[in-house]
């Protein structure tokens, strides 16, 4: 069912069968992006429109839409709909990474760039098992989202999420995500993290994945901070899936969310940092997530993720 929204259209409900292997996607290089898919997902711990949930409307009222059609790119929004028999936190999250999954590997067939406005950071499972081929993922989070069901403090679902794209946990249910792969560790970098739990930040110190910490941006620079590790993530994929979550910036500058860490980036260098990413290796698709609107009273973070999806656009293609 197609319904129109201002000057977009919304659009409900695709089945799309998909591999990681399959050729899904327009291929780096074959199409300079003029249309975009903003695929919302208002869900927070399975529950629709509540916290972070929030989150996806709050950036569309921002003025998400205009800003990236004023550059001649055309936008058409996306609504998630979860339908499952029996409603849990679990069954809600993982239908909503299949959906997400299936309308992202759609946007792609079609030449489209998918971004993925969800409430909680574990989308980007469904958006990076979507975008298919051989991918890195590059994420953005003040936080691991590394624990796992074994490892975990608090049992929040959320913060596993990366855990997930790696393949430490939940390796049975994620199979049911169409695309779902697990991405190499070698392949996956860690950018702004600076508040882990004891365990979490145990099994990520002994991964293979890339840490990019605030002081080594602060101290190197942008270009040259991430320039060995963007060298050797284009010489192993094709191409790449960002994912920011909005506490990641400072929140002096941007309050995100409950889980507000101090000490973060500026907002300009996490544009950079986009900026940098799209000039080494194609961006597949990106996302937004964990932005609670209650704690951004003045809309100063809604602003600033509008500028994260400009960047997504613009780095977009960029690639050498």
């Amino acid at each position: 069912m197609n319904q129109q929204h201002g000057c977009c259209l919304w659009i409900r409900g695709d089945n799309v069968k998909l591999s990681r292997n399959s050729r899904t996607a327009v291929q780096p290089g074959e199409i300079a992006v003029t249309s975009v898919d903003l695929i919302c997902c208002p869900y927070d711990s399975g529950r629709r429109n509540w916290r972070c949930g929030l989150g996806p409307k709050r950036i569309l009222q921002q003025g998400a839409v205009a800003r990236i059609q004023s550059g001649g790119t055309g936008v058409r929004l996306v609504e998630i709909e979860t339908q499952v028999s029996y409603e849990t936190e679990l069954s809600m999250v993982f239908e909503a990474q299949r959906q997400i999954a299936m309308k992202v590997s759609k946007a792609r067939e079609q030449g489209r760039l998918p971004l993925v406005l969800g409430g909680n950071c574990n989308t980007a499972v469904g958006g990076a098992s979507g975008a298919g081929g051989r991918l890195g993922v590059i994420w953005f989070d003040a936080h691991g989202e590394f624990c796992t069901p074994e490892t975990t403090e608090s049992g929040f679902l959320d913060g596993m999420g990366l855990a997930m794209m790696v393949g430490r946990c939940w390796r049975n249910v994620l199979s049911t995500v169409p695309g779902f792969a697990p991405i190499p560790e070698t392949a996956t970098a860690l950018i702004g993290v600076r508040d882990l739990d004891l365990l979490e930040g145990r099994d990520l110190e002994n991964s293979a994945i890339t840490k990019l910490r605030v002081e080594d941006i602060r101290a190197k620079g942008v270009a040259r901070a991430f320039g060995p590790f963007l060298e050797k993530l284009a010489r192993e994929v094709d191409q790449v899936y960002l994912h920011v979550d909005v506490d990641v910036h400072d929140p002096g500058e941007a309050p995100a969310n409950f889980y507000n860490a101090p000490g973060g980036l500026r907002a300009d260098e996490v544009r950079d940092a986009i900026a940098c990413i799209g000039q080494h290796v194609s961006i597949a698709g990106g996302g937004i997530g964990s932005y609670d609107p209650s704690f951004d009273p003045e809309g100063k973070t809604a602003e600033i993720a509008v500028g994260v999806l400009e960047s997504l656009v613009a780095a977009r293609g960029t690639a050498c």
